[in-house]
């Protein structure tokens, strides 16, 4: 049984993808709150503004206006941001980004879509 987590960010341009994995999310109870956005931007301004931080970030490469390695590169700056848990969601099977994803210290994850439920199963809940 996977443990429910509090809050996670879905980064996702594709709005086909964010149902899905959304959908797939709520089957499972992996967490209570899933908030999703379109971009890198538009997760930057949501986690300045937020009073409680997202247990995990899902985030995807490829998006317009800031990519997930624009926000990656922005949130390593933030002290309070550059420690969320980070995995990386894409349909990139370029070996390159899979490298390159690890050399952020808070991305513990590379996933590639479509995620299952097998995916979120090996996800493990943040440890303080």
């Amino acid at each position: 049984m996977l443990h429910q987590l509090s809050k996670v960010y879905l980064i996702e341009d594709d709005a086909v993808t964010t149902f899905l994995i959304k959908t797939l999310m709520e089957k499972f109870s992996f967490a209570s709150e899933i908030l999703t956005y379109s971009n890198g931007a538009e997760a930057l301004d949501a986690l300045q503004k937020a009073i409680e931080f997202p247990e995990l970030l899902f985030l995807d490469l490829n998006m317009p206006i800031m990519d997930g390695w624009q926000f990656l590169e922005t949130i390593q700056n933030i002290p309070k941001f550059s420690k969320i848990p980070t995995y990386i969601l894409t349909s990139s099977v370029d070996p390159s980004d899979k490298s390159k994803s690890v050399t952020y210290p808070n991305v513990v994850g590379y996933l590639t879509k479509p995620l299952s439920k097998k995916d979120l199963s090996t996800i493990q809940k943040p440890t303080e």
